[in-house]
């Protein structure tokens, strides 16, 4: 469903190329699409010409791909607002350590993406790339439209709860969060720490394969792993039947590939708990790092980031390290029940709901946000006319097994 990303025509070799594809294809989709806080076009080229200029034994592996960045992420000399009024017109004069490993590694970064308020509250103008009637999803949502439309074939994003797997479920594309860690933070607007990931959104797992081996010097590529469980929702919210019935099919594809699939349950004091749990972490994290807005800038605040911080500011510090200790006993015994297995569950409840109706529930992906585990969202089906997609999640460190499964599901491989 979703458009093959902006590429060079064939047998041209110039990044130049690419980049003036990539400003055509904008300024066609834009207007509707809204992806976009900001391009440069004159920066770009220059930008282009300089890779264009490069040796080839120092292209690096992602020589001439055209990467968006979100608004959270400092890239220098571009406006990075965090998706808020109150920093409208915030420069960095420094890269983020994410964006430095991009264009060390040859990207080329095409422009930055919108970012709902702190990444958490108040929504952009952004619209889905397969019904502008549509969200795209949560905070990453600029970089899901953008990757979804065909515009770049990769976009940084960032989960402190559902904000890369949501987007990417409802835009049709890859999403992946990394073990929490796993992806250097330098740079990044800080929300509450212990459950910020980096991550990003891609077309394809080629891609993501690549730009993860980037962010993440660590990581290694494993071969398929011969266990996978089904997840059944574990959360009050109905999943509606087309989601799982992928998540069946999906589940026979890994069974053909000789994985051996069963079925596992989250135990009952994870699923109780874990909203209240990564609630109360996300709330002191936010009344730390954007107490001094709310102090110079309150009104200039959405209601709901302004309850955060106040709910944050009146958490008792027991009450906090509780949390801290669930979430710790939390990762650990998630780690046990998928001990030499990937998991599948849904990645959203449903298709990307109508703009009316918000940017969709945050059951599905939460808990592997706060317990810091290895999550991806794999393009698989659609329903009415739109994507659908289905979760991967891995134990901690275990990134290379979540991108083996991504690729032998991916329809795209």
């Amino acid at each position: 469903m979703t458009r093959a990303a902006v590429q060079p025509a064939p047998g041209a070799t110039r990044v130049s190329d690419n980049a003036e594809a990539f400003l055509a294809e904008a300024a066609r989709r834009e207007p509707t699409l809204r992806a976009f806080t900001s391009i440069d076009a004159e920066r770009l080229r220059r930008e282009a010409v300089a890779l264009d200029e490069l040796p080839v034994q120092e292209r690096g592996p992602l020589f001439g791909s055209l990467i968006a960045v979100k608004e959270v992420f400092d890239v220098a000399g571009y406006v990075c607002g965090w998706g808020s009024p109150i920093h409208a017109n915030r420069i960095p004069d420094k890269d983020a350590a994410v964006v430095e490993a991009l264009r060390a590694a040859g990207a080329l970064i095409a422009g930055i993406t919108v970012s709902t308020e702190y990444a958490m509250a108040a929504t952009g103008p952004t619209t889905n790339p397969h019904d502008p009637l549509r969200t795209p999803g949560a905070s990453s949502q600029g970089s899901g439209a953008a990757v979804g439309a065909g515009l770049v074939p990769a976009a940084l994003g960032s989960q402190t709860i559902g904000s890369i797997v949501r987007p990417a479920a409802y835009c049709g594309i890859v999403g992946f969060k990394p073990t929490w860690g796993l992806i250097d933070d330098r740079g990044a607007m800080p929300l509450s720490q212990p459950i910020d990931h980096p991550g990003f959104v891609a077309t394809d797992p080629d891609i993501a394969e690549r730009i993860l081996g980037v962010l993440a010097p660590r990581y290694t590529p494993s071969a398929l792993p011969k266990k996978a469980v089904i997840l059944r929702p574990w959360y009050e919210e109905a999943t509606a039947e087309h989601i799982t019935d992928q998540i069946n099919i999906a589940a026979e594809k890994l069974r053909q590939s000789g994985v051996e699939v069963t079925e596992a349950s989250i135990p009952d004091g994870i699923a109780d708990f874990e909203a209240e749990v990564l609630d109360t972490i996300l709330s002191v994290g936010m009344a730390k790092n954007i107490g001094d807005d709310y102090d110079t800038a309150s009104d200039r605040m959405s209601p709901r980031i302004r309850d955060y911080v106040i709910r944050g500011r009146n958490c008792s510090s027991a009450e906090y390290d509780r949390a801290l200790a669930c979430q710790h006993s939390y990762a650990r015994m998630l780690d046990d029940l998928l001990h030499g297995a990937v998991a599948l569950a849904p990645a959203t409840v449903d298709i990307a709901p109508l703009l009316s109706d918000g940017t969709g529930s945050r059951a599905p992906q939460r808990l592997w946000t706060l317990a810091g585990l290895p999550a991806a969202s794999v393009p698989f089906g659609s329903h009415a006319g739109m994507p659908i997609g289905i979760q991967v999640i891995g134990p901690r460190q275990r990134d290379a097994d979540v991108m083996a499964a991504v690729r032998t599901l991916c329809p795209a491989t």
